[in-house]
């Protein structure tokens, strides 16, 4: 009987447990309990129900990304500070709002769309409270907590993704553009080697007019390499902002009129139409610089007009600016093409054969020294084959400049002079041997420094030619040691390779009188020899 009896106590007894232990999960999981005290083998321990939640609130908080909790309407129930910082606002004015208005209208329909189906992924706009559209990825998620069904939303600052790309996508253009420009740089390069190479062949193997067409071609080949490297070195310069300018008064239609009889002189122009329509005015500019533009805008015209094709070139005052337009009916330029034109290595879809080539530096070597000059450059074009228009303004002087006086001619009948060459080259040694020689001076040349001074000291020469690279000691040395020696009874001219001012600076300070770039202009050669006759004689 008292087992009998025992039973319905037990019975009781687990009854009055099971009813505790179901208040105890009813109030854990309305938030009123805090801890529970559990009795185990090692006697009571303290769990912390909010400790427990502790690190998984701590790291949505640290996350890089906004995160959310929404209902299915879109009403925000959390938010981290991360997706405050976002919109610029803090999290308990974001928390029981709805999140629309913090999404660019033209997103909505998306978010709603993925919020109604649990879940989706998409790219749009957060909006900021000071009105920034913030490019983001939005990542839509479903789960339940206490049998509650809620959304999760991440979202994903993509300023700093986009920025990447950008960059990729630029850097991928200047590999690109480069892999283009030394692709043309090897054709430019090679067209003039191979017709100088071809008319080397044919010197001394032909008639007489065979062998004075064969020294046209090496001398205007020649003088394309010239032109192509001094492109690229200034536009080099330009870039570093190392162009210095001589500035003059220079009547911009009489620069205009030397380009033209320049151009005319090599036939560049005989297979077009060219009129020039051009009044005096005048400026205060580098006239070198100057005739640089106008070259580039001719050969720009020609190379883009076909055979038989007009090209006008016009100078006029308009108000306080002297204005130089280059007009021309070739191919035209693309309304895509138009708004970098000149930026450097742009060449557009403008193929005429091969007259057509070029390496894109021309256009950006214009913009620059026309800015350099305080000026303005622009391009037009209707579009595609119908020609197009290059205008230049510079700031115009108020006041014409007075005509020069008379020039003075050197005396005639002036001895020649005794020239030392001190170049490492021996192609280049010998050639500048046969060019003085042939021009009536006594020539002796050195193929070192050291040499190159003890020549200088026992021949006492009117005029030593120095490299800078010399095997020994450097030309600089040459000088200083010749300069220490000679005093001033010896002019010195360099022949450097280098012509930024600094480098002539240094061969000023090295004792050099003269300094010549190379490739060396024959003419610029014979009149630095020219302007050394005038020395007082030993």
């Amino acid at each position: 009987m008292a087992d009998d009896a025992r039973d319905p106590e037990q019975i009781k007894k687990l009854q009055r447990e099971l009813e505790e232990a179901q208040d105890t999960l009813r109030a854990i999981r309305q938030g009123e309990v805090d801890a529970l005290v559990v009795e185990g083998p090692h006697g009571a321990q303290l769990f912390t129900l909010k400790t427990a939640e502790q690190p998984y609130r701590m790291l949505v908080e640290q996350m890089q990304e906004g995160a959310l909790t929404l209902t299915s309407v879109g009403d925000v129930l959390y938010c981290n500070r991360r997706f405050a910082e976002l919109v610029g606002l803090a999290p308990e004015t974001i928390v029981g709002g709805p999140i629309g208005p913090l999404v660019a209208e033209a997103d909505r329909p998306f978010l709603a769309a993925a919020l109604r189906t649990g879940r989706g992924k998409y790219e749009g706009h957060v909006l900021a409270v000071d009105g920034r559209a913030v490019p983001a990825l939005f990542s839509v998620g479903t789960f339940v907590a206490d049998g509650v069904e809620s959304l999760c939303l991440v979202v994903t600052d993509l300023v700093e993704l986009i920025r990447t790309r950008a960059a990729r996508a630029e850097a991928e253009a200047a590999s690109q553009a480069k892999d283009q420009f030394l692709a043309m740089l090897g054709h430019e390069l090679r067209n003039p080697l191979g017709a100088i190479t071809s008319a080397i062949a044919v010197l001394g193997q032909s008639t007489p007019e065979h062998d004075r067409r064969a020294r046209e071609v090496i001398a205007h080949q020649t003088e394309h390499l010239s032109r192509l490297v001094a492109d690229l070195l200034d536009v080099t310069r330009g870039t570093l902002g190392k162009i210095e300018l001589v500035r003059t008064a220079i009547d911009v239609a009489a620069a205009v009129q030397r380009c033209l009889a320049t151009l005319d002189s090599t036939h560049t122009l005989a297979q077009h139409v060219v009129s020039i329509d051009a009044e005096p005015v005048w400026i205060e500019a580098d006239s070198a610089r100057i005739e640089q533009i106008v070259m580039n805008l001719l050969s720009n015209a020609v190379k883009f007009t076909p055979r038989g094709g007009a090209i006008t070139v016009s100078v006029r005052r308009e108000r306080d600016e002297a204005v130089l337009r280059v007009a021309d009916d070739g191919v035209g330029i693309s309304p895509e093409l138009l708004p970098f034109v000149f930026d450097l290595f742009v060449q557009g879809e403008r193929n005429l054969g091969p007259r057509a080539g070029g390496l894109g530096v021309g256009l950006s070597l214009v913009h620059r020294l026309v800015e350099l000059h305080g000026g303005r450059v622009e391009a037009a074009s209707p579009g595609p084959g119908q020609g197009s228009v290059f205008t230049v303004r510079f700031p115009a002087l108020t006041d014409t400049p007075p005509a020069p006086g008379p020039s003075v001619e050197p005396p005639a009948g002036t001895p020649h002079k005794r020239v030392l060459v001190v170049e490492d080259s021996a192609a280049n040694r010998e050639m500048m041997r046969i060019l003085l020689e042939s021009a009536g001076h006594e020539v002796h040349v050195t193929g070192d420094g050291v040499s190159g001074v003890e020549l200088a000291v026992q021949l006492e020469p009117d005029v030593v030619m120095i490299d800078i690279r010399l095997p020994g000691i450097d030309g600089y040395q040459v000088a200083r040691q010749i300069r220490a020696k000679l005093r001033d009874r010896t002019r010195l001219v360099v022949l450097s390779g280098y012509g930024q001012p600094e480098d002539k600076q240094r061969a000023f300070d090295a004792g050099f009188d003269e300094h010549l770039l190379k490739p060396v202009d024959p003419a610029r050669l014979l009149s630095v020899l020219d302007a050394a006759r005038g020395r007082t004689p030993r």
